[in-house]
């Protein structure tokens, strides 16, 4: 159930709090004006402050109580997705979909062109609910290899201009003001990719290096690299020619971070094993790269006027079987990682919501720390969804 909600406690939660999530066992915490106010080790003096203020106590009876989640790279979910005509509506109904799901912020991956960046702009202005849920925007693309593309649509890419470039990052978050193009992906073997990656680190924007065809050795030596899911759309862990893919593994990145789509299909399981125990948790951001039938189970959609399957796990373009993204939202994907033990329970909150902050630069959420939005997941035992607490009232 999601509750919209900006004054009230909670008692007798299973806390995963900090930067790096550690357990409150039976915490309590305290919110105001949508905000939290405060965090307490013992319940009863959470419970005590909130009758004093004269607040609503909510009894979370153990469950885990976590930020709620963020994927940064979606595309659809729920019947809609960014290709729509009417852009509001799909946002709208994407942020909906995914908070009854523990998603509580996302940065929906569009068609890359100035057009589709106004229309954004535009549907977060006329949209205060979509524009709390969606923190910017993913542009995967234009400036990628045509070998490398994917799912994408070739009439999509175009050579890099640095005109065209402050076009697409002139554009702005009506509640933030912060450029609205939080994530651009690029390849970085494309003439111009550095050029974008200033531009881009000038205006706080994110340069994502991926969807190329480029070797380790050609890579630049860039601070604060990040891969757009990693392994997909670009080449592997070659012994002779090392693709993209090995950067996060070398000592002159070991900064770098790195989208994983981890519905077992976009990336085997036993890749995901090797990448988790070498790598850790830290530098790992989940995402789901989701397509509108994520979360509708098997069947068949249109996306930017082609036919899609979905086997439930992901969707392909029916037309030469293309895989364009995945069927599986992130609450699910991570559940299932700390099902096959590789991740605990405070990695789940960690790759799922902390590091997609962090890497977005979003000081406002992602942790349960005073200060930060009242934005909040309750996970039972087995890691489901049980409530979901955002912090405004609908």
């Amino acid at each position: 159930m999601t509750h919209y909600k900006t004054d009230y406690a909670i008692i007798h939660a299973e806390i995963l709090a900090g930067s790096q999530p550690h357990t409150i066992h039976e915490g309590g915490i305290l919110v105001a004006q949508g905000k939290i106010q405060e965090i307490f080790p013992d319940s009863t003096e959470a419970q005590a402050q909130a009758q004093k203020l004269g607040l609503e106590i909510i009894d979370a009876q153990g469950a885990y109580l976590g930020p709620g989640l963020i994927d940064m790279h979606i595309h659809g979910c729920g019947g809609t997705d960014t290709g729509q005509e009417d852009l509001q509506t799909a946002l709208e109904t994407m942020a909906q979909f995914m908070s009854q799901r523990g998603i509580t912020s996302f940065q929906p991956a569009v068609f890359p062109s100035v057009k589709v960046m106004a229309k954004a702009q535009a549907a977060l202005e006329a949209s205060p609910m979509a524009a709390y849920h969606v923190c910017s925007i993913y542009n995967e693309g234009p400036f990628i290899a045509l070998e490398k593309k994917g799912g994408l649509p070739a009439e999509s890419l175009r050579n890099f201009t640095a005109e065209y470039m402050e076009q697409l990052l002139s554009f702005h978050h009506p509640e933030t003001n912060r450029t609205l193009l939080g994530t651009m992906t690029v390849a970085p073997e494309l003439e111009g990719a550095d050029v974008a990656w200033d531009i881009a680190a000038k205006a706080g924007s994110k340069v994502a290096w991926g969807h190329t065809a480029s070797y380790a050795d050609m890579l630049p030596a860039n601070k604060g690299v990040h891969l757009t899911h990693i392994f997909n759309a670009m080449n592997g862990i070659d012994h002779r020619r090392p693709g993209l893919a090995i950067v996060p593994f070398l000592k002159q990145y070991q900064d770098a971070t790195y989208e994983l789509i981890a519905d077992t299909v976009h990336v085997n399981q036993r890749t995901m094993e090797f990448l988790i125990h070498t790598l850790g948790t830290d530098r790992l951001c989940l995402i789901s790269d989701a397509m509108a039938a994520a979360g509708m189970g098997p069947g068949e959609s249109v996306y930017l006027g082609r036919q899609v399957i979905c086997d439930g796990k992901v969707s392909r373009y029916k037309e030469g079987n293309i895989l364009i993204g995945s069927a599986m939202l992130t609450h699910d994907t991570g559940r299932q990682l700390v099902e096959a033990g590789l991740i605990d329970v405070a990695g789940f909150f960690r790759i799922a919501s902390t590091n997609p902050a962090r890497v977005l630069g979003l000081s406002d959420r992602g942790l349960i720390e005073v200060g930060r939005r009242a934005d909040f997941v309750l996970l039972n035992d087995k890691l489901q969804v049980q409530d979901v607490f955002i912090g405004r009232t609908n």
